[in-house]
């Protein structure tokens, strides 16, 4: 399948490659679509690497002349940029000095033994974690990890229903409420690079919790309820804390590099919050917090060289340069004066084009199994659509964000359901179970973005 992908990629970007350009477009342009048409086609079928994929493009409009290299890669001195590397930094300290291990632990011991209690506890512990690590992948592998010997102590088998619901609960809190900080995920900060100017000097840290908690925090609260009538145990179970117990004692006192990162930590969570009173960007916060780690040995050279995740900041720096080149050849012009007589009626009705674009983005992502990825298509194409008819870019993103990132459907949809999964060493969930909650979750999902237009519209937001 990769192979007939690759060779169907190829073709269809020399097809484009080499057609007659339109009157507004230049061979140059054509050329740097056709480079798309195989990378989309290379992203679907996976048939390299995501940031593979990327740079191969990237080399391309290099090599091809239709980019100089400054631009081709001028992402990489962008304060967002930045800002990952930073916010990445920070979240290698938290999970390497075993703090985030060492609070779901605590929770869970401080909740009560019920599965109500413990269910909760795993919730709660990922919407307070969500803004202080943007790798949710990092987060489903460290706490997954729980969830089989959990379930275990409660009497629970592997894979069984409840055993389900504690998995959910986790990735519920830990993931699918991580659109709500401005920093919880990789790809929340990979939205604001896709933005216009005008917006990005508006989207401060509290701002987007502002505009996002609404809907974000509606859709987490329904699905955890969702999750206790679905998963619901038969019987009355208690956990028996000794496991929980014996975990804790084996990590022992707070030890200095968890200190170090908790004091970073709500430093950098006060200073991202309060960025209006002091003016520090988020990005020089987030390099600030990463320099202490470093200097502290928090974070050491192995931690810096193999988790901070560089194949994913070189695949986002690439992937964002498509909106430095399709401006300057003309193509998001293009796009816009061809789309806009064809959506721009539909886009004027927001409550019809928002459910249309959620659904839309559910079924494209049986196709393209990377979030970010198709999140940028998307929002270059539509963009100038949604302009038009008065959304902004950011309403855009999130409406194409909420509704890829909760769709798990077929376990190769979302690697970070696959890694959480995988970090419970397959014991904790079944595929009908993921499946079912995955369609119950896109519906709550949907319905929250739905009433929350008023309050977006209301925000100025479209």
């Amino acid at each position: 399948m990769k192979l007939y992908l690759n060779l169907f990629g190829i073709a269809l970007g020399l097809f484009l490659a080499t057609l007659t350009p339109p009157p507004e477009l230049s061979i140059a342009a054509m050329q740097a679509l056709g480079l798309l048409a195989w990378a989309i086609c290379a992203f679907v079928g996976q048939v390299y690497d995501d940031y593979i994929v990327a740079l191969i493009m990237a080399v391309g409009w290099i090599v091809l002349g239709i980019v100089p290299l400054e631009t081709a890669f001028a992402t990489f001195h962008s304060r967002t940029w930045w800002l990952l590397v930073g916010a990445l930094g920070l979240g290698a300290g938290v999970a390497r000095s075993g703090l985030l291990k060492r609070s779901t632990l605590l929770m869970l011991r401080l909740m009560p033994p019920s599965y109500f209690g413990q269910t909760l506890a795993l919730f709660l512990t990922g919407v307070v974690f969500c803004p202080a690590i943007p790798s949710v992948t990092a987060k489903v592998s460290i706490t997954g990890k729980f969830i089989p010997g959990l379930a275990g102590a409660m009497g629970f088998g592997e894979r069984s229903k409840e055993s389900a619901g504690l998995f959910l609960a986790m990735y519920l809190g830990f993931v699918l409420a991580a659109p709500m900080y401005m920093t919880a995920t990789s790809t929340n900060l990979f939205l604001i690079e896709l933005l216009p100017p005008l917006e990005v000097s508006r989207m401060s840290w509290g701002f987007w919790l502002t505009a996002a908690l609404p809907p974000v925090l509606f859709a987490a609260m329904l699905g955890y309820l969702a999750l206790l009538i679905l998963f619901r145990p038969k019987r009355e179970a208690v956990a028996d804390r000794s496991m929980v117990g014996a975990e804790i004692q084996a990590l022992g006192p707070l030890t200095r590099p968890e200190k170090v990162t908790l004091l970073v930590l709500l430093l950098a969570l006060i200073l991202w919050i309060t960025e209006g009173w002091h003016g520090q960007q988020p990005a020089a916060v987030a390099l600030a917090a990463l320099t202490v780690l470093l200097a502290t040995g928090t974070v050491d050279r192995k931690t810096f060289h193999t988790e901070i995740g560089w194949s994913s900041l070189i695949f986002l720096g690439i992937i964002l340069n498509l909106g430095q080149v399709f401006p300057l050849l003309g193509i998001d012009k293009f796009l816009g004066a061809e789309l806009l007589p064809l959506l721009g009626p539909l886009a004027e009705n927001s409550l019809l084009f928002t459910a249309l674009l959620m659904a839309c983005t559910f079924l494209l992502r049986f196709v393209m199994v990377s979030i970010n990825a198709l999140l940028a298509i998307l929002m270059l194409i539509l963009t100038p659509v949604a302009a038009a008819a008065g959304m902004s870019a950011w309403a855009l993103g999130m409406v194409i964000h909420l509704a890829a990132h909760g769709v798990f459907v077929m376990p190769y949809q979302n690697i970070v359901y696959a890694v959480g999964c995988e970090a419970a060493e397959g014991k904790a969930i079944s595929a009908s179970d993921g499946a079912k909650f995955s369609l119950i979750f896109t519906g709550i999902t949907v319905l929250a973005v739905l009433a929350a237009l008023p309050y977006w519209r209301w925000l100025g937001l479209l």
